[in-house]
C-alpha cells in the first residue's frame, strides 16, 4: 500500500537524521558512566551535565534574545535530556515541548536573515523542529512546519511527498492531496508516481491527468 510505504521511507529518514542528535547524548552519557557506573548513577549524572549546559543556553539567549546558534543549542539540549528521561514520562513530554518552543524562535530569527547560508541554517532547523514534533506524536504541528519547507523549497519534489505523507497522517485529506498533485507537477516520472496517482484517484473521486515529462520543473531545490 502507498500508505505504508510512505510511512517506512518518512520514518526512516527521520530516525537516522535524528540519530546524530541522539548520539550526541551517548557521548555524554559514556564518559558519565565510566566514572559512575552503569545504571541509574549514569543517567543522573548526565541530566546533571545536560541542565549545566542547558543552563549556560539559556543565560546565552537572555544576553541576547537575537542569538541564533544559542537558541539552536538550547533546544537540541532539551532534546539530549529527553533522551535520557524516562520513556513517556511528563519530564520527557515536557523536555521535547521547549525544544520546540526554542526552534521555533530560531527559526523566526533566522526567517529575518538573508542569503543562502541563512536560509540552508533556517532549513536545517525546521528538519528538527519536524523531528520534536513527531517524537511528540503531533502529526498536525509537523505539517504546519512542512508549509514552511515546502515555501523555502518549491521545487523541490520531496518535500512536498512527505508533506502529503504528513497530511494523510493528521487526516488533512486537502493538504495532502494538493502536496502530491505538486509532487506529480515536480517529478512526473518518479518511481512513486504510479501509487500516488491511484492514491489521488482513490481520494478526490476523479482521476488524476498523467503529467507529461515535458512539464516537470525538476525534483531539486
Amino acid at each position: 500500500m502507498l500508505l505504508d510505504r510512505q510511512r517506512v521511507k518518512f520514518w526512516q529518514k527521520w530516525v537516522f537524521g535524528f540519530m546524530a542528535i541522539i548520539m550526541a547524548g551517548f557521548l555524554i552519557m559514556i564518559p558519565l558512566s565510566k566514572e559512575t557506573g552503569c545504571g541509574g548513577g549514569s543517567t543522573t549524572s548526565a541530566i546533571t551535565q545536560l541542565n549545566k549546559d542547558i543552563a549556560k543556553y539559556q543565560a546565552a539567549v537572555e544576553a541576547d534574545p537575537k542569538n541564533v546558534e544559542a537558541w539552536r543549542s538550547l533546544a537540541e539540549n532539551y532534546v539530549l535530556r529527553a533522551n535520557v528521561q524516562t520513556q513517556g514520562s511528563a519530564a520527557q513530554e515536557a523536555d521535547w515541548r521547549i525544544a520546540a518552543q526554542n526552534y521555533e524562535r530560531a527559526v523566526k530569527l533566522l526567517g529575518k536573515q538573508k542569503g543562502a547560508a541563512a536560509k540552508q541554517l533556517r532549513l536545517d532547523t525546521l528538519q528538527q523542529l519536524v523531528s520534536v514534533y513527531l517524537f511528540l506524536q503531533d502529526p498536525q504541528m509537523a505539517l504546519n512546519v512542512y508549509g514552511q519547507i515546502t515555501a523555502l523549497k518549491p521545487k523541490d519534489a520531496q518535500s512536498f511527498y512527505e508533506m502529503a505523507t504528513m497530511a494523510i497522517q493528521a487526516k488533512d485529506t486537502s493538504t495532502a492531496l494538493l502536496a502530491f498533485t505538486t509532487f506529480l507537477k515536480l517529478a512526473p516520472d518518479s518511481a512513486d508516481a504510479p501509487a500516488v496517482r491511484e492514491w489521488i484517484a482513490a481520494n478526490s473521486g476523479t482521476p488524476t491527468p498523467t503529467p507529461s515529462p515535458s512539464s516537470s520543473a525538476g525534483g531539486g531545490q
